[in-house]
């Protein structure tokens, strides 16, 4: 298994790369079965006499070398990877990098948004348009999180259909759960309660300025009760968007409070009133499983995968309707009954996603697709 792509500080595909190979030695293999992963830290990861792990280099590592590490990472996977992985049946990638080389390979990939939207950085589009669709070709199988980004890879990379298999995510179950006591951690650290929580603006297509539009639209009253908070996100875009409340005039309603620390995650969903993802496009959406888990009622774009992931758990929004979002938003304060529907129910459906299901899955797909070689 390749873990080129797995950082030290990983995010995004680097969380569901880090999962995937810490669940999968801890599962029931062949005797005659021998894993290796490769990877920057062997030290994090879960053990077994069924396991080999080799250390890649540092100089690999985008938060460490950035573009240089890019270019030295495209030039490993395409030239070294082959030679070090041509003892093994099969050779798995949990993201969209691997070698042009191999026939042999199982490619995950997580979406398509490089194709859909042309703000993404320039360099990532260039990959997914024109070298993504030469491995995927040869690729054995393409493994998926969502039916709605099966369709894409479907549609927009001319893939077999039968050739596409969807695997759902995970989330960190151990850390995000249901507890007995309502916390105050996030009102002691930023001073906020009863808030509306929005997580993650990285590029225009999360659809923030439509929200803080919709926000804007509702009375002073529930604007006064309930402040927007926005956590993580990218600088860059975070700029962007600080100056746009500004012209609003907006800054005493809608806070930005940066990255929250891992320790104080959970409690940002548990006491917030609600999550509002007003995304126009997701390969899945872990955060809404995330809030879901801690009893954060969840406000969800209807679009892509998200409807996948939180099933009848949600309240649904048109992302592309100013006047939708509002509208739901209005709904949930003055219902006090559907929202504590929406929590028990989102316990519910959170509890039916889990990475030791996700690693399940994968083993399986292994496992076939290695007796698909003995046969052949």
């Amino acid at each position: 298994m390749n873990g080129s792509m797995l950082d030290n500080r990983p995010t995004g595909t680097g969380v569901y790369s880090y999962n995937i190979i810490n669940n999968l030695p801890a599962l029931e293999w062949a005797d005659d079965s021998r894993l290796q992963f490769t990877v920057f830290s062997p030290t994090h990861y879960n053990l077994s006499d069924k396991l080999a792990v080799v250390k890649l280099s540092d100089f690999l590592q985008s938060s460490r070398y950035g573009k240089i590490a890019a270019l030295t990472r495209f030039l490993w996977n395409t030239f070294y990877y082959p030679l070090q992985a041509r003892k093994f049946d099969l050779l798995i990638s949990p993201t969209t990098h691997g070698s042009f080389l191999l026939k042999n390979q199982i490619i995950t990939i997580h979406d398509l948004i490089s194709l859909r939207y042309n703000n993404i950085s320039a360099h990532q589009r260039f990959y997914f348009k024109y070298l993504l669709p030469f491995m995927v070709s040869r690729a054995r199988l393409i493994i998926t999180v969502s039916e709605a980004s099966k369709r894409d890879i479907v549609e927009l990379l001319k893939v077999p259909e039968e050739k596409v298999k969807v695997i759902y995510n995970g989330y960190d179950t151990a850390h995000y759960y249901k507890v007995s006591e309502k916390t105050s951690d996030i009102e002691k650290k930023y001073g906020f309660t009863n808030y509306f929580l929005a997580v993650g603006p990285t590029y225009p297509h999360k659809n923030f300025e439509r929200l803080f539009d919709a926000y804007k639209e509702l009375s002073p009253e529930i604007r006064k009760a309930h402040p927007l908070v926005i956590g993580g996100g990218m600088k860059k875009y975070i700029a962007h968007l600080k100056q746009r409340v500004q012209e609003m005039g907006m800054e005493d309603q809608i806070h930005f409070i940066g990255y929250v620390p891992f320790e104080l995650m959970p409690a940002l969903y548990r006491e917030a009133y609600l999550l509002v993802y007003p995304s126009l496009y997701e390969g899945f959406g872990i955060p809404l499983l995330e809030a879901m888990a801690c009893g954060c009622p969840v406000v969800s774009s209807e679009s892509s995968s998200m409807p996948e992931v939180c099933g009848d758990a949600a309240l649904y929004i048109d992302p592309h309707s100013k006047e939708s979002i509002k509208r739901s938003l209005e709904i949930l304060v003055a219902n006090d009954k559907l929202r504590s529907e929406l929590i028990e129910k989102g316990y519910q459906r959170a509890a039916q996603f889990s990475w030791r299901q996700a690693a399940e899955s994968f083993k399986t797909v292994i496992e076939n697709q290695l007796q698909i070689s003995k046969l052949n």
